[in-house]
């Protein structure tokens, strides 16, 4: 029996990394609910055959143990909803009729039946949802009647007092504990635990070599293809953008299996790393062999399509950080080599940075359209800057930092967001989200649904206790990064810094393949970090 269990974990490594995969084809992990599920199965059946192993029980407790505290977390937010499912008997209760045919101001009337029509239609498939249209339209409402008293103003008091629950204070709260919520929880947590599971698992660095090296592939294959759709779109209507299978919600931003270019570039940031990590240990103990090696021309292909899809993506942050990423490379092999003539340091940095601008001149040239688009943006955001007009995602950190302050110990609790942002919406956000009604195809409701900042959204949700629950594993990259002597594992380890700093503008974390190659790549570094100050 435990000949089985030690087979069966032989196979996990490979298994895990089949899955991250699998994700990034599934258009990016998002394909559907049922497939998430199906992944969450067989990455809790890894955990399960690693407690069975002959691992020690206590190391492993100790490395779960921030994420058993987040569950915990989560789990007495879950039984303590600040928001609650209002039932049929509830909206029979409201008299939403009376209260209609009670208002004198007929805009008042039609705006109030369309809300509720909406809220009410909403309720049963995502009440989180639901929450988020009703506090945005009692926005709308107080913006555009002010100081107002009528049968319809008591009406929206009448329904926020009914969805409210009696919650009980100073411990974790929840937005609403609905299914929905719940399953999002399991797939973060069970994306973020593949990494875990990987580190106790790999054996050797070769293992961990050949594990990136597939992933890394992968990922320039996937290049190669976004490569080729952007040259060739040709937008038709009714047409399923990504590989004739799924629609993408914006066509123009979609990149390979991707549905948002920012994404695709978090993504590809992490196989740059992993890449240019493996070509230089490569280069460094094959000698002449490097050269004869077909592994070292599939990695450097991989890492020629990255560099190249990246700016192709239309992505100005990728291109920051990609920029930032090969500069940094650049510094760290310097110091790894010892160089300290100021000349050749100079001149090594300057042919870097004429290299990162004949990329961005090359896919001028490979796609104008998306180059003048670029520009064209940063302009207009400057010309606005220069105005006095805050960027956009300023003003969603600056919200954000108010639902901070407003519950700075345990939040608002995981996927509150969405439900209750409109709360806490400036009216400056409201008026420029409002502005893209006026020139929109038809109508909707314009929220937000992230805050393009991951580390304030997860600090908005889990609290100061929740950041600091996850501090011991910032601390563990932190030391294994210091201790390592290796300058591919260096460059793993920068692929890391570089996701994370990817999060402080965008929420990559939102993508199932972003989020699970990011932990991947996690267990796979510290363990190689780990083998090589031990052997």
């Amino acid at each position: 029996m435990s000949n089985f269990r030690v087979n069966l974990l032989t196979k996990v490594p490979i298994l895990l990394v089949i899955i991250t995969i699998i994700l990034s084809w599934a258009k990016a992990g998002l394909i559907d609910e049922n497939f998430l599920l199906a992944v969450d199965t067989i990455v809790l059946l890894c955990l399960f055959s690693l407690v069975k192993s002959n691992y020690s029980a206590k190391f492993c407790f100790i490395v779960f143990l921030p994420l058993l505290l987040l569950c915990a977390q989560f789990s007495i937010s879950y039984l303590n909803p600040s928001y609650r499912i209002i039932s049929q008997k509830n909206w029979t209760q409201l008299d939403i009729e009376r209260c209609l045919a009670n208002e004198s101001n007929i805009e008042k009337v039609v705006m109030t039946s369309e809300a509720f029509k909406n809220i009410f239609s909403i309720s049963k498939k995502d009440p989180g949802l639901s929450n988020a249209i009703f506090f945005d339209f009692k926005n709308i409402y107080s913006d555009k009647f002010p100081y107002s008293k009528s049968s319809t103003q008591e009406l929206i008091i009448k329904y926020e007092n009914l969805i409210k629950n009696n919650q009980t204070k100073y411990i974790p709260t929840l937005s609403i504990g609905d299914n929905s919520t719940l399953l999002n929880f399991t797939h973060k947590l069970c994306q973020v635990i593949t990494g875990v599971i990987l580190f106790f698992v790999v054996r050797t660095r070769k293992q961990i070599r050949i594990l990136i090296s597939i992933l890394v592939i992968n990922s320039g294959i996937m290049a190669s293809i976004g490569i080729w759709q952007k040259l060739n779109y040709n937008p038709v209507p009714n047409q399923l953008e990504i590989f004739g299978l799924w629609n993408a919600p914006e066509p123009r931003y979609y990149f390979a299996s991707f549905t948002y270019k920012n994404h695709w570039c978090a993504y590809a940031l992490i196989g740059l790393s992993c890449g240019i990590g493996l070509l230089f240990r490569n280069y460094e103990k094959q000698g002449e062999l490097f050269y004869k090696r077909f592994i070292n021309l599939f990695l450097f292909l991989s890492l020629l399509t990255l560099i190249i899809s990246i700016p192709l993506s239309g992505s100005r942050s990728g291109v920051l950080l990609m920029a930032t990423t090969l500069l940094s490379v650049t510094i760290l092999c310097m110091i790894h080599y010892n160089l300290k003539n100021w000349g050749k340091m100079c001149a090594i940095i300057l042919l870097v940075v004429s290299g990162i601008i004949s990329i961005l001149f090359f896919n001028k040239k490979l796609h104008k359209d998306t180059t003048f688009e670029m520009i064209n943006i940063s302009k207009m955001q400057l010309d606005q800057f220069a105005d006095g007009k805050k960027p956009f995602r300023l003003i969603l950190w600056n919200d954000l930092l108010s639902q901070i302050v407003d519950k700075p110990l345990f939040g608002h609790g995981f996927n509150s967001y969405r439900s209750i942002n409109p709360l806490y919406q400036s009216a400056e956000v409201r008026n420029r989200r409002r502005q893209l009604l006026v020139n929109a195809h038809s109508n909707y409701v314009p929220l937000t649904g992230f805050g393009h900042n991951d580390w304030l959204e997860k600090i908005s949700e889990f609290g100061i206790f929740g950041l600091m629950l996850t501090c011991p594993y910032f601390y563990l990259l932190y030391l294994r990064f210091t201790r390592t002597s290796s300058l591919s594992c260096k460059i793993l380890f920068l692929g890391i810094l570089v996701f994370l700093g990817y999060s402080f503008v965008d929420f990559p974390s939102q993508t199932p393949a972003c989020l699970i190659f990011f932990s991947v790549l996690n267990g796979l570094a510290i363990k190689y970090s780990y083998l090589t100050v031990k052997s």
